[in-house]
Order: structure tokens, then C-alpha cells, then sequence
């Protein structure tokens, strides 16, 4: 019997950055199952989600965010796991990302930096109600002492970002969990994070065994969790090499509802 499902959210579960009603209803059916976002946003730019599933401010239900560098409880934003990234680490990409024809965000606990700003990135963070600033300067000095989250190379163009990958020095690749997500994001977490640690994480603190957890993604960013889950499940637009790893592929593709479905087959229909 499924206890939890851990579901990302863009090209999951959102349309438009919302959760369709046919998403919430199915949401809303379960009984003693939580329903928990991995995502790689901010719980900042979450609330209207967790509000439209029902489990904004609640106790005891949880989320999972910047693709597992923090595990919240709902209830008044308690952390239970934060892992960030130095200073030092993140000017690291941030001296190798002024040769790239990328756009750069930096993420702290609350808000998001864009250095060589992407008017197509300006607007996603506007429609995502992200709280962000764009800089002018390319000079990250400022944020010395914040926590910094993650850090993130953006371009749509995922051949681009494959090639930065491979032209990366091999210490870096060495020091960093790098994914991709959105079809436009290479991602940077400390070495060890990942959406699937945190599954594990969370299991293990709620006393739910792995078997009893389905993950539900579409992207590179969501394998760990897809192969960590007692069933993992991806979207039907996902790419067939995330399709052939997945325990179960979904009959339509996330802006049809592919969550509801997963919710109907494998919890309601028990």
C-alpha cells in the first residue's frame, strides 16, 4: 500500500505554472497517502501551489525543494534539511559562466540572482511569482554571506548545455551534482544532493519504507527519485531514455494529467 508520492512539478504536475482541477480533485481523494512536491524551485515560489493541493501551512505535510538541497514542513516554512553551497564553490561556475553564451541564477534560501539576463527567463521567473533580482554588474561579491542554494546555467538549448557539460574541467564535474530540468537549466548542487537523497531522507524521517513511496517526473532531475521510489513513474512526453528506466509511463502527457492518472491507478483503484 502506497504511503506518499513525490511529484515535480513543471512538466509534471503544473500547467502554467498552476495545478489543473483534475490534478487537485484526484489530490484531494487520496486518504492517508501525503502528497509531497520535489521540485527544483524555492519553497518560496510554491505557496500558491501548495495552496491549490491543499497543503499550504499544514503540519506534518512537506516539501522538497532546490531538487533536494532543502526538505521543509509546511507548517510556518520549518527546515528540517538544508545542504548549500559555499561561497567559494559557486564562484567557481560563476568565473567559468561569463565564457558561456548562458544566462546565470544564483538561488538563495529566499530569493533568486539573473546575471546576463534572458528576457524568455525574466518573464518565466515573473510568471512563476519567483522572488528575483536581475544584476547588471557580473559580479556575485555581494552575496558573500548568504546561503546560497543552488546555482544554475540557463539557455534553451539543451545541446548547448550538454556541450558545457562536457567542456567542464573534470575537478568541477568531480565537486558538483549536476541535472537538468525544463528542457533549459543545467543545475549545480553540492555533490550528494539530489530530488532521489531526498526521498530517501524523507522516508526514513516519517518512518515510510521506500517501497511504499511512488515518484512521479519528467526530467533529468528526477531519475534519483524516479529510480529510488518503490515505483517510479514518468510522464508520457518524457525522453524514452528516462521513459526506460521508469517502472510505469504514464498514458498521457502532464497537461492531460498524467498525476491524476498515476493517483486513479495506483491509490484509488487499491
Amino acid at each position: 500500500m502506497y504511503r506518499m508520492i513525490l511529484s515535480d512539478l513543471d512538466e509534471t504536475l503544473l500547467v502554467n505554472h498552476h495545478v489543473p482541477s483534475c490534478n487537485q480533485k484526484a489530490i484531494q481523494k487520496m486518504k492517508n497517502v501525503r502528497f509531497v512536491p520535489a521540485t527544483g524551485r524555492s519553497f518560496g515560489m510554491i505557496e500558491e501551489i501548495l495552496k491549490e493541493i491543499g497543503t499550504s501551512q499544514k503540519a506534518d505535510e512537506y516539501s522538497i525543494c532546490f531538487n533536494g538541497g532543502l526538505i521543509v514542513e509546511n507548517k510556518d516554512a520549518r527546515i528540517l534539511s538544508f545542504h548549500g553551497l559555499s561561497f567559494q564553490e559557486a564562484k567557481l561556475l560563476f568565473d567559468l559562466g561569463e565564457k558561456y553564451d548562458v544566462c546565470v541564477m544564483i538561488f538563495t534560501l529566499d530569493h533568486c540572482y539573473i546575471f546576463k539576463a534572458d528576457p524568455s527567463e525574466v518573464a518565466r521567473k515573473t510568471a512563476q511569482k519567483a522572488a528575483f533580482t536581475v544584476i547588471d554588474e557580473y559580479n556575485m561579491d555581494f552575496l558573500k554571506d548568504e546561503k546560497i542554494a543552488k546555482f544554475l546555467y540557463v539557455k534553451p538549448d539543451m545541446d548547448y548545455l550538454q556541450n558545457i557539460e562536457k567542456d567542464l574541467p573534470e575537478t568541477i564535474k568531480c565537486q558538483f551534482a549536476m541535472s537538468y530540468s525544463s528542457y533549459r537549466y543545467l543545475e549545480f548542487n553540492p555533490l550528494g544532493v539530489s530530488k532521489g537523497a531526498a526521498l530517501k531522507w524523507l522516508a526514513d524521517y516519517l518512518h515510510i519504507d521506500i517501497k511504499d513511496v511512488i515518484a512521479v517526473g519528467d526530467n533529468y532531475n528526477d531519475v534519483s527519485m524516479i529510480e529510488a521510489a518503490g515505483l517510479g513513474i514518468c510522464v508520457a512526453g518524457a525522453n524514452e531514455d528516462i521513459q526506460s528506466l521508469s517502472d510505469y509511463v504514464t498514458t498521457v502527457d502532464f497537461d492531460q494529467g498524467a498525476v491524476k492518472e498515476v493517483i486513479e491507478k495506483f491509490i484509488l483503484e487499491e
